[in-house]
């Protein structure tokens, strides 16, 4: 199934967006992928969004040792 081909009678809404992410205060790297991700949300491109999330979520993981929770909409 794709969203050009949605299911029933053609009407389609897009899923709720996931909560914002916060970065480490102080944290350097994270203010940066934080703008990434803010300015792609606010531009609507979805495929910056999911590199963004995807960065934000590596950095945490490996640098700050959390785990960001994924977004089950």
């Amino acid at each position: 199934m794709y969203a050009s081909h949605p299911p029933g009678n053609g009407d389609y809404t897009m899923p709720p967006s996931a909560p914002p992410i916060q970065g480490v205060q102080g944290c350097g790297s994270c203010s940066l992928v934080v703008a990434e991700l803010r300015r792609a949300v606010r531009d609507g491109d979805l495929s910056a969004e999911v590199d963004a999330r995807v960065k934000i979520r590596r950095h945490m993981r490996q640098v700050h040792g959390t785990e960001i929770p994924f977004f089950a909409g």
